[in-house]
């Protein structure tokens, strides 16, 4: 599960329990020449709890940006960009980190991390659900 491989995560882990990456957008990833980067995943899968300052899940918002940063350690393959979905998340533990990848027809994005830091979320209301 993606949240278990962040560090910072005890508040993603009051807000999902369970798993998060069965449908996942990487709606931002940025990577500056040291190697490190930022990913938003975006969820639209209702919490466990509700947070009062964000408001009512589907009235309110219906999707939670989870912000985060992490180590390049290898390889960053992205192609079609542009044709990225909520898809699955694959999330592999390897011996220097973790390997984060997913597809979606063309689209396909892969990234060798060291991990992932937890840096905070964002609501907001797609306009769908």
């Amino acid at each position: 599960m993606i949240i278990d491989e962040m560090t910072n995560n005890v508040f993603l882990k009051k807000l999902y329990s369970g798993d998060i990456t069965s449908s996942i957008l990487i709606g931002r990833f940025s990577i500056d020449l040291s190697g490190y980067c930022d990913i938003e995943f975006h969820v639209n899968k209702e919490p466990d709890i509700s947070v009062e300052k964000y408001g009512v899940w589907g009235v309110d918002y219906n999707t939670i940006v989870i912000k985060t940063k992490g180590k390049i350690t290898g390889d960053v393959l992205i192609t079609e960009w542009l044709l990225n979905g909520y898809k699955e998340l694959n999330v592999k533990k390897t011996d220097n980190g973790i390997i984060i990848k997913s597809k979606n027809g063309k689209f396909n994005f892969s990234v060798e991390l060291s991990g992932l830091i937890f840096q905070g979320i964002s609501v907001y209301y797609d306009g769908e659900g």
